[in-house]
């Protein structure tokens, strides 16, 4: 969506600044109109569009006009003549120096994005496709186009009797943020292996956020607990609560007693539920329902639960997340994790072979 926009930008630009060439040109050729130190307009404008070679180019020729102007203006040669050619000469200057520099800072920009991506992958890898008894697919969109992680999270980890997620989000944003999601996931992944319920869990991701959260930070998030016969467990911490869709019904899972963001509250308390092969659940964070469009109106996430209906995982968030485009414009104005897990047949135990039977022979 963001390179379509770009790429719209731009040729508005182009075509602008070729008006406006066209424009001063046709005006300077009627009688007793010199319009000549206006021609650099047309290059400024191109700078923004256009490459630093393609500029100078059409800055060259620019002049080039410039100078033959004088001919049909009756012009030539003239002090105002040769004023307005030196001012179109130094126009075209300045909008190939603006290419070189936003060139710079654009290659400077593209490194950021290179290690921001970086950052994204070791604070949020890839989610396990398929782990035993579940299946898993996730999107992280950022609100920044000139960054694409931030402080929402999420994290897979599978344990010896289950198989433990986190969702969650923390206030505020930028660099501040990111650290406490890594302090966050990094105490989930501690405790995920360590302790036997969510909310043992919960608290050990909480005990860590007062350790490192200033007086006004907290974080939002979810624990969840998938059992290999069905069986969920949820803690939330002032959360959203997900979403589970079966071939034929949608619902929003009813948390019992859901608990203050971690970083207020240290006490949770476990919600159980109950899904079936080839029902979904959806995880998500502030940015998929805070979505609005022009007319200010929130993504009607309840009403859109369909599209998660049928088809691959991923296939199935790409439909969600387009729809959430369309209905936002394509501009996001606050970060989004989504995480969509499936139940899967498990794989059964391996049988036992039978004892060999073994006769004494003397």
């Amino acid at each position: 969506m963001r390179t379509a926009r770009t790429s719209t930008a731009n040729l508005r630009l182009i075509i602008a600044g070729a008006a406006v060439l066209l424009v001063t040109l046709i005006v300077d050729l009627g009688p007793g109109v010199a319009l000549t130190g206006y021609f650099g307009l047309g290059p400024l404008i191109l700078a923004a569009a256009c490459s630093p070679w393609i500029t100078a180019a059409i800055g060259a020729v620019t002049v080039a006009v410039g100078i033959c102007s004088g001919l049909w203006d009756d012009r030539f040669g003239s002090g105002q003549h040769i004023a307005a050619v030196v001012l179109v000469l130094i126009q075209s200057v300045i909008a190939v120096y603006i290419c070189v520099y936003r060139d710079r800072q654009r290659s400077k920009l593209h490194r950021v994005q290179a290690v921001a991506e970086v950052a994204q992958r070791a604070l949020l890898p890839a989610v396990p496709n398929r782990l035993d008894g579940a299946g898993f697919a996730a999107r992280y969109l950022s609100a920044a186009e000139e960054a694409s992680v931030g402080g929402d999270l999420y994290e897979v980890v599978p344990t010896a009797s289950s198989i433990r997620v986190i969702i969650g989000d923390v206030r505020g944003k930028g660099l501040p943020a990111v650290r406490l999601a890594s302090v966050v996931l990094g105490a989930f992944r501690e405790a995920a292996v360590t302790w036997l319920d969510p909310e043992q869990v919960a608290a050990a991701c909480a005990r860590a956020v007062l350790r490192e959260a200033g007086p006004e930070d907290f974080v939002t998030a979810l624990v969840l607990d998938i059992h290999p016969d069905g069986r969920l467990g949820m803690c939330s911490a002032g959360h959203h609560p997900p979403r589970l869709v079966s071939p034929d019904s949608a619902r929003t899972v009813q948390l019992r007693s859901p608990s203050p963001p971690l970083g207020l509250a240290e006490r949770f308390t476990t919600t159980t539920d109950h899904w079936a092969v080839g029902d979904r659940l959806l995880l998500f964070t502030d940015g998929l329902i805070e979505a609005r469009d022009r007319q200010g109106s929130f993504f009607p996430l309840d009403e859109r639960l369909d599209l998660l209906r049928g088809g691959g995982q991923e296939e199935a968030l790409d439909r969600l997340t387009a729809a959430l485009g369309t209905h936002a414009g394509g501009a996001l104005h606050d970060d989004l994790a989504v995480l969509l897990a499936e139940r899967r047949t498990p794989s059964a135990p391996p049988v036992p072979a039978p004892p060999v039977a073994r006769v004494a022979v003397d």
